[in-house]
């Protein structure tokens, strides 16, 4: 709370061949193979080489699709700088005082579109004389991302007279250095785990940051019909061109191995279900959680985890979005590449994927709007109004509203922490700050 304190007192219409290119893909390979997952289509629609939606172009402030709490406000960035700050200190990276110890800060962010959340971060560590000593990995898969978020960063350290030097070694990363700080972008989470804890390699203790991460991962959805559960695929309709959802020929083998219906239902929810009924699952969500919780149970550390969604499983929850509107659900499938995907997160089951290692903690989860009055937003918005004029005022006023009012973002979003149990009372994910204010 001493160092939140003290940072607050510081002053259309038209289709185009690429669209078409990508539907035409999806179509000869189920033409060709038969019908294919969602998550094929998912992948094919959000990070195929070529045309997916994330590898084209600019997708996150006001000019793109949508905007997230990142491109709202300075504010939101800034707490979370403060808390990485906070974490540090806690797991003794950090001294008392927030000097350096012998272990470097290492934070590693998973897709951090436009660099906006790190520039921020980088910002306020800054402010702070801490940007010595400090690695910085990303988690980036689209080639067109990784150059607007090293460009904005790189643009970030220069204003404190530091110009790190690329480099690039056979491990699909790319790495800019520098006597103070080190960043490194990978392609695939599995590229970080090899080059920074293989066999010989010493990893310091990592925070991990993934907002907006895990509801863009992509879902099974699965269909109770005809007394048995089926998987919804994505196939031809009767025309050749038209995508549409069509179901498996009974249990396949998604069906067992992801679902496994005898495990997942309790025998009382086993009772209720009936024709038409459907659960979503992201297996990815739950491998990628497992192992970070083990990465923090090795080497130390702490994720902090900021999406939409509940402590539960949903049935019908993915939507897209194009020019910052929702789509007919009906056109979900026919403008691959063209809009974004998304599903709600299911806490609960990333909360079971990272408690399955040893040594873990997963203190309850907080919405947005209670996490942001708990950091000292309120303090920070009032500093940022103090000098400035009243159409800024007003800016600012607005952006707090909309991250932090429960009709609007405070509620819909949760923060999720996990960490090493002998870390205990993480700030602010501790019993006295859960309660609600919204």
């Amino acid at each position: 709370m001493k160092l939140i304190k003290q940072f607050c007192s510081f002053v259309g219409k038209e289709i185009d061949i690429k669209q078409a290119s990508l539907i035409n893909i999806i179509r000869s390979e189920i033409a060709e193979k038969g019908a294919i997952s969602f998550p094929r289509f998912w992948h094919h629609a959000l990070l195929h080489e070529k045309f997916g939606y994330y590898m084209k172009q600019d997708v996150f402030n006001k000019d793109g699709d949508f905007v997230t709490s990142v491109e709202i406000s300075q504010m939101f960035n800034e707490l979370i700088g403060i808390w990485l700050l906070n974490t540090f200190q806690h797991i003794g990276v950090l001294d008392n005082n927030f000097r350096p110890t012998n272990q470097k800060m290492h934070i590693l962010e998973f897709g951090p579109g436009l660099g906006t959340l790190s520039s921020n971060i980088l910002r306020v560590f800054a402010q702070f004389n801490l940007l010595e000593n400090l690695q910085y990995s990303y988690v980036e898969y689209s080639d067109y991302m990784r150059k607007k978020q090293q460009e904005a960063v790189l643009k970030q350290l220069q204003k404190s007279n530091i110009y790190p030097k690329f480099e690039y070694n056979n491990q699909k990363v790319e790495k800019f250095e520098s006597d103070e700080v080190n960043l490194k972008w990978f392609k695939m989470y599995e590229h970080f785990l090899y080059e920074e804890t293989r066999e010989g390699q010493h990893c310091d203790p990592v925070l991990i940051l993934a907002h907006e991460f895990f509801d863009a991962l992509p879902i099974n959805i699965f269909e109770y019909s005809n007394g048995q559960w089926c998987e919804r695929l994505v196939g031809l309709d009767n025309d050749g061109k038209t995508l549409k959802f069509v179901l498996s020929n009974g249990p396949n083998q998604n069906v067992q191995k992801i679902l496994n219906p005898d495990k997942y239902f309790s025998p009382e929810i086993k009772k209720l279900i009936k024709e038409g009924d459907t659960i979503e699952i992201s297996p990815q969500s739950g491998v990628i959680v497992n192992s970070l919780a083990e990465l923090i149970a090795k080497v130390g550390g702490a994720a902090l985890i900021i999406d939409y969604g509940e402590k539960r499983a949903f049935s019908d929850s993915v939507r897209a979005i194009q020019r910052h509107k929702l789509m007919d659900k009906k056109d979900i499938l026919n403008k691959p590449g063209d809009c974004d995907l998304s599903a709600y997160v299911n806490f609960m089951a990333l909360e079971q994927a990272a408690l399955k290692v040893d040594g873990i903690k997963v203190p309850e989860i907080m919405t947005q709007g209670n996490w942001l009055e708990q950091m000292g937003i309120q303090a920070r918005l009032q500093i940022l109004c103090k000098n400035a004029n009243k159409a800024t005022e007003k800016r600012l006023q607005s952006e707090y509203e909309r991250l932090v009012h429960s009709n609007q973002m405070g509620s819909n979003f949760k923060f999720m922490s996990i960490h090493r149990t002998k870390n205990n009372n993480l700030f602010p994910f501790i019993q006295d700050a859960q309660q609600i204010y919204y």
